[in-house]
């Protein structure tokens, strides 16, 4: 199955049925979208842009963002969703890399395009839409004036797709490939594990340009039928009133933004009873936060673990093994990933590529196999080389197993911190000092030290009203910690460096204390 048979087939058995919404702007049926991207499709190629062609985009979420999906999809034409919020150096870095040779770019991003567009020569065709912009090509005139027959383009489940972005935590983004096979591999998994009603209703809140083409932009409801619903950008009290009006089954948030949207003011008072099942990944669960968001919003909430070389897919905590009261060890699973997802094989291993024990103690690195893997990274053969084992993709990640299959991330091997010889996961630093009441937010990394090495440094975001101290945190770590664990200093900000996701860009943090000491 390729990703333009979801369009194609729907047409077909839910012509009339809404495809895509957007609030205060156009509704598209699953008739018109099929019709709509074969001319969209036409288009492309009428401008001479040929199957593995790539062409990027540049615009907030919108409904031609999904257009834009399925037409690459039938075109063959290799889509590059391009972060909006990255630096005019990292964006013309990445696609120069990527070479597109057209680039689509939202007309109220059109200013802040031409900051790095000329840097990006390949880019010969630049095709404004969504409004007045200053390029001389238009997608809306493009699209009226192509061809309406289904294009002609052989394409096999094995050919590219998209490029996935990778996070650019470690430097310039990395274009992970991702394959017909591996994006609707993707959305089974999802399927077999969300409640996915027949023409259900998917709220779009994560930014269009992750997971490019994948879950976040085309969610598994989509395949039977439901619709998506695509405001602007994420608004934690607008929210509510989306899933009350348009009677939202699915969406995909973040922790951070689950927090938001259970702290509005008079939330309780909206009927958010459509909602069955809600993705959320980036960061482990808080106790009393999954607490008010079950009274909420239901139990309804899917941790997952996953990233873009894995199509988002890796592992979830499903609702049944999410205690909120229960002993010890059931409490404890909440801040684990939980169980591989139904079409994954996982394994954490030793630097030996043995499996370790599952004892919840043992650390190693999570292994993954599967078909929604990507086959490796566009045009880096040495780096595809480094991140592959055989069948399996090793993701930098350190894991531990408990005796019931429980997988709990301690940290990214990259943020590993070695002070005085010994390794010190920042992660397990991380969750003491979130206990602490008076901390909204922190990060732990390591800062280079004369006798150890490195030197465990909190960044730390506190509670509004908070007086919390250094020397008072250091001591709540050190009641919990050894030693050699706590860390030696703290430093209050205003507010950590936070990706669309919702991580905390720790690559900024350590970029920052290297340069200033």
């Amino acid at each position: 199955m390729l990703v333009s048979d979801i369009v194609r087939r729907n047409a077909q058995f839910f012509g009339d049925k809404h495809a895509v919404v957007v609030p205060g702007g156009a509704t598209r049926t699953w008739a018109e979208l099929d019709a709509r991207t074969d001319r969209f499709a036409n288009a492309l190629t009428g401008l001479g842009l040929a199957k593995g062609d790539r062409i990027a985009i540049f615009a907030p979420n919108c409904g031609e963002y999904v257009e834009f999906f399925f037409a690459t999809a039938k075109s063959g034409i290799i889509g590059a969703a391009t972060n909006i919020r990255l630096a005019p150096y990292e964006i013309s870095s990445y696609l120069s890399y990527v070479e597109p040779s057209a680039v689509l770019v939202h007309a109220e991003l059109a200013e802040t395009a031409r900051a790095w567009l000329p840097d990006v020569k390949s880019a010969k065709r630049i095709i404004g839409f969504a409004g007045d912009h200053p390029f001389d090509l238009d997608l809306e005139q493009l699209i009226e004036a192509a061809p309406a027959e289904t294009p002609a383009v052989a394409i096999d489940e094995d050919d590219i797709y998209q490029l996935g972005a990778t996070s650019g935590t470690t430097g310039i983004p990395k274009g992970a490939i991702l394959t017909h096979r591996n994006a609707i591999a993707a959305m089974l998994n999802w399927a077999a594990e969300l409640p996915t009603p027949e023409c259900g209703t998917a709220l779009q809140c994560i930014p269009l340009f992750f997971n490019p083409g994948g879950p976040a932009g085309l969610h598994p409801v989509l395949m039977k039928g439901g619709r998506t619903v695509v405001p602007r950008a994420f608004d934690p009290a607008e929210f509510p009133c989306l899933v009350q009006e348009y009677k939202v089954t699915n969406t995909i948030i973040v922790p951070t933004m689950v927090q938001m949207v259970v702290s509005q003011p008079g939330v309780e008072d909206y009927d958010l009873s459509s909602l069955r099942g809600i993705i959320s990944g980036g960061s482990p669960y808080v106790l009393d936060v999954l607490k008010q968001a079950r009274q909420i919003i239901g139990n309804v909430i899917y941790p997952l673990y996953g990233m873009a070389e894995s199509y988002s897919c890796g592992a979830v905590l499903r609702p049944e093994n999410q205690f909120t009261e229960g002993t010890e060890q059931q409490i404890r699973q909440l801040s684990s990933v939980g169980k591989p997802y139904v079409l994954i094989k996982l394994r954490v291993v030793d630097p030996l590529g043995e499996d370790v024990p599952h004892d919840g103690k043992t650390s190693g690195e999570i292994w993954m196999s599967g078909d929604s893997m990507s086959p490796g990274y566009y045009r880096m053969e040495e780096e595809t080389a480094k991140s592959r084992e055989g069948e399996w993709f090793k993701t930098g990640d350190v894991a531990v197993i408990d005796s019931e299959g429980f997988i709990t991330i301690v940290d990214r091997l990259k943020d590993m911190i070695i002070t005085g010889g010994i390794n010190v996961f920042s992660v397990e630093v991380e969750r003491v000092l979130q206990d602490h009441p008076d901390v909204e937010q922190c990060a732990v990394i390591g800062v280079p030290h004369e006798q150890w090495g490195e030197a465990i440094h909190a960044v730390v975001l506190r509670r509004t009203g908070s007086a919390l101290t250094e020397d008072e945190l250091i001591e709540f770590a050190a009641q919990r910690l050894s030693g050699y664990k706590k860390p030696r200093s703290v430093e209050f900000v205003d507010g950590l460096p936070i990706s669309a996701t919702g991580k905390i860009l720790k690559k900024e943090l350590r970029a920052e204390r290297t340069a200033g000491g």
